[in-house]
């Protein structure tokens, strides 16, 4: 099990990283139907992040994240340093959900529109400052 005081190197932490990140971009490499991506143009859509290690269960630590913009995939790296051993997890995005419409108003103010919308047909409608004019 984990003790807080035996937290990963950060080192061993980047160069799990690294070698999840390059197994990731290798795998589009050998891909055929992407042989017309240069190394580059792999490395530009396949990045990844170092995290502050965190510990997971058995002897896993969460240490990082690989983004993968070619198949809009994030995986998850996790290390045993013990024994070296690198593992990687797809992550399941988080699911949005949107607030519901206010009924009670006959139209609301909506922030990323920017607009005033009927609150039962979702349309775009004058606004209050509209109505005065």
């Amino acid at each position: 099990m984990h003790d807080p005081e035996a937290v990963p190197d950060p080192d061993l932490c980047t160069e799990a990283v690294a070698k999840a990140l390059a197994s990731v971009r290798g795998k589009h490499r050998d891909n055929p139907d992407l042989a017309h991506m240069t190394r580059s143009a792999i490395a530009e859509r396949v990045t990844a992040l170092t995290l502050p290690p965190r510990p997971a269960s058995g002897d896993w630590w969460l240490v990082g994240r690989v983004l993968d913009e070619i198949e809009d995939v994030e995986y998850s790296v996790w290390f045993i340093p013990e024994e070296r051993r690198i593992g990687i997890t797809r992550r399941e995005r988080p699911t949005v959900i949107a607030p519901a419409t206010p009924l009670n108003m006959p139209y609301y103010y909506d922030g990323l529109r920017k607009r005033w919308i009927d609150s039962l047909t979702g349309e775009i409608v004058p606004g209050p400052d509209a109505e005065g004019a």
